[in-house]
């Protein structure tokens, strides 16, 4: 065993990007974060992240590709059931290495900084905006639900709900906490309101009742098909996603070694036994045509509205889908919000363009250009407006990571055995969760190739951006440039907020905010790797480096 090696930890441990590089132990590069967190916290920090927009559309997903009621269950039974494998995995992790940063600082601990770029490159270009792009379709497809308009009003309404959002987080920090403070409440209200009213259908439901024609002989018409099964079951796990955000705040998290696997299994429990309340009140109270179409094989469009007309008449078609759209609002928000910061904190680390690390102000330290990028990117997978494509592309990409860190623990187990571990899962835990993960991607790319292909690729462009960039280090520099005609196009249209967004320089006759702008860059507590950077001229910009700041030689 490298003794080197066993000497290092991740680094910063600033937000979901935020391990950093590797430092020496016992080394601190920020001051010790308080731990304020207790167990109820961690609960709502995992309910809370979970319960999003995937109860409102993925059942239609799950049940066109179980096709039955009762294998729909199953389904999301066993994402649950694994989700809950995930969180234990995870919970071994983050005892064991007590630092925030999550996913990332686990793959960089394991397997080194270049595994830990693609792990970036991938979440800030593929998996954020394609998380943020869902949530925006979904809430889109709600708000326009009481109109009676159609598909292109939708993705018209998605459009205006991802650039709210992205309005928000860019101008206001304060704005965004609100947002996501006062938005929380919506969810729980629709989906308390979905299970109770089906719990009620069900006990004064009879014969020739939705509830009797759908759950009785309720495997009638499964699929015979693995591959479809695989689907139905991560699009079921979207509905989980944001089981490892605690792992992101351990350091902040009181006696971590009891509370961090209690409450993810609390918690993980909680969202499980909610959701298939939901469902029972789905099956209660609709016919399964209102939920799928299954002669075009796709999922009904906002088919919740169907179940508020259905439980409580006109009134229920207006309220239901109205709460929703808020609850996926404010779950588009907390995305942006969290996408943003894992941009800039990035780009303090070097791995992207240095001025996305750049806030609007320091009493307002919104790293708005990351958040208007990430944007642009859920933008252009919006268009595409199909939720099940997006969801496949989005579930493949996130899914390799997730197998990826829970290799991590298997590999640690290897490598340093006598490591302590405050909690440690069973063996089987982790070669379960590995066993399904591969199984699940593998059974998302036979049947759904073209989507999981485009996300595969996006991955893969991660592998050359590294060694470019580390090509460049070594010559001393990296340079972003802006065509000049591009940028002209950009004045043209009166476009600043994009030019802002590329990282464009301002006109000259601004360059004093540039400098202003930069200073800010450059007192963060994260100095980026790569040195300090120089606005050289317009559209240009370099960082400069010197033997102190180039990057360790590539392995």
């Amino acid at each position: 065993m490298d003794d080197d090696h066993e000497q290092l930890l991740p680094g910063d441990g600033v937000g979901e990007a935020g391990a950093g590089h590797c430092r020496k132990a016992g080394e601190r590069t920020s001051p010790e974060v308080t731990r304020t967190l207790n167990l109820f916290g961690g609960v709502s920090i995992i309910v809370g992240t979970m319960i999003g927009s995937g109860i409102f559309a993925s059942p239609g997903t799950v049940l066109l590709h179980t096709g039955s009621v009762g294998l729909s269950f199953l389904a999301w039974t066993l994402a649950g059931f694994i989700a809950l494998l995930g969180c234990l995995c995870y919970a071994e992790l983050g005892t064991m290495l007590p630092l925030s940063g999550g996913d990332y600082a686990y793959i960089v601990y394991t397997y080194g900084d270049f595994a830990g770029f693609v792990y970036i490159w991938t979440t800030a270009i593929v998996t954020k905006p394609g998380s943020l792009a869902i949530i925006c379709l979904v809430c889109g497809q709600y708000a326009v639900q009481p109109t009676g308009l159609g598909e292109n009003a939708s993705l018209a309404a998605g459009y205006v709900a991802l650039a709210l959002v992205t309005f928000i987080n860019a101008v206001s920090v304060r704005w965004a906490d609100r947002v996501n403070r006062y938005f929380t409440v919506f969810k729980s209200i629709a989906l308390a309101m979905i299970g109770i009213l089906g719990v009620v259908a069900l006990i004064h439901g009879g014969s020739g009742t939705p509830a009797s024609e759908n759950l009785q002989d309720s495997f009638r018409g499964s699929t015979a098909s693995v591959g479809s099964f695989g689907v139905a079951t991560l699009a079921g796990l979207w509905g989980f996603d944001g089981w490892n955000n605690l792992n992101l705040v351990t350091e902040e998290l009181k006696d971590p070694q009891h509370n961090l696997p209690r409450a993810v299994l609390i918690g993980t429990t909680f969202v499980l036994v909610a959701y298939l309340f939901a469902l029972l009140g789905y099956y209660a109270l609709m016919p399964l045509d209102q939920i799928v179409d299954f002669a075009n094989a796709k999922s009904v469009e906002g088919f919740a509205t169907e179940f508020g007309q259905a439980s409580m008449g006109d009134v229920g078609a207006i309220i239901l889908p109205v709460c929703i759209a808020v609850s996926t609002f404010g779950a588009a928000n907390g995305s942006s919000f969290s996408g943003g910061r894992l941009v800039a904190v990035s780009a303090r680390n070097g791995d992207f363009p240095a001025k996305l690390a750049i806030v609007t102000s320091k009493d307002n330290p919104a790293p708005a250009r990351a958040i208007m990028m990430q944007s642009v990117l859920a933008g252009a997978l919006l268009a595409s407006g199909s939720f099940e494509a997006l969801l496949a592309g989005f579930s493949v990409a996130a899914w390799i990571f997730y197998l990826v860190v829970v290799t991590c623990l298997l590999t640690l187990r290897w490598r340093e055995p006598a490591r302590h571990r405050p909690f440690r899962v069973w063996i089987v835990a982790p070669l379960l969760f590995t066993s399904i993960a591969v199984v699940l991607v593998f059974a998302t790319i036979a049947v759904q190739p073209l989507e999981s292909g485009l996300a595969i690729c996006g991955i893969l462009t991660a592998v050359p951006v590294y060694y470019v960039r580390a090509a460049l280090q070594k010559r001393g520099y990296v340079t972003l440039t802006l065509p000049h005609s591009s940028s002209r196009v950009l004045d043209l249209i009166s476009c600043q907020s994009l030019r802002y967004c590329l990282g464009a320089a301002l006109p000259t006759e601004n360059t004093s905010d540039c400098s202003i702008e930069m200073d800010m860059y450059n007192s963060l507590p994260t100095p980026a790797p790569f040195g300090t950077a120089d606005i050289v001229s317009d559209s240009t910009l370099e960082w400069k480096t010197d033997e102190n700041t180039r990057p360790a030689p590539l392995p």
